[in-house]
């Protein structure tokens, strides 16, 4: 028989009263009318009789931190896009990978095809919009080791710890397009 034991609940499967951070939980398995081993975790008030056959264990509630979800300014990364397309920092051939590859799944530039130019790899793009704009990006291999640090500069560039000195505005990107 095997058996998938869930994990810990919010609330006490009895009373259906909430636990607080660090409280003391009785967790107890059973089975069910299929014979499947289901887990409740239970309350203090609501403790499993001692002979009813149900194996059981003490545990704390732990409360999950909620993961901030970072709101990603598309339109920032355009401009970042945009400006390095003109002058790209040295060293930036992965993070303007990343970048393309974000406001590609964005729908922000379209992916026309793969291209190669004096033995390297390159993305040639287009800004869908009135005015065509047609764009050639580095398309690096990038290892698994690359991507935290990677990670961690695009994490500057959304969080704004960038030099937004460095951008065009969107009027100056606006007028450029015109």
């Amino acid at each position: 028989m095997e058996w998938k034991i869930e994990r810990i609940r919010d609330r006490c499967a009895t009373c259906a009263k909430v636990f607080t951070h660090e409280q003391r939980v009785i967790s107890a398995i059973a089975t069910d009318e299929q014979q499947r081993a289901v887990r409740r975790d239970l309350c203090g008030n609501c403790v499993p009789a001692a002979d009813s056959g149900v194996v059981w264990w003490e545990t704390r509630f732990q409360e999950q931190e909620q993961k901030k979800k970072k709101k990603v300014d598309f339109d920032r990364l355009l401009r970042v896009f945009e400006a390095w397309q003109k002058s790209p920092p040295l060293d930036s051939d992965s993070l303007r990978y990343l970048i393309t590859l974000l406001l590609v799944r964005k729908r922000f530039l379209k992916l026309i095809d793969l291209v190669s130019e004096e033995g390297r790899e390159f993305l040639r793009l287009r800004r869908p919009g009135p005015t065509e704009q047609w764009y050639l990006t580095p398309a690096p291999l990038l290892t698994p080791a690359d991507l935290p640090p990677l990670r961690a500069r695009l994490e500057e560039l959304i969080d704004g710890s960038f030099d937004e000195v460095e951008l065009p505005t969107a009027s100056d990107t606006t007028a450029a397009t015109s």
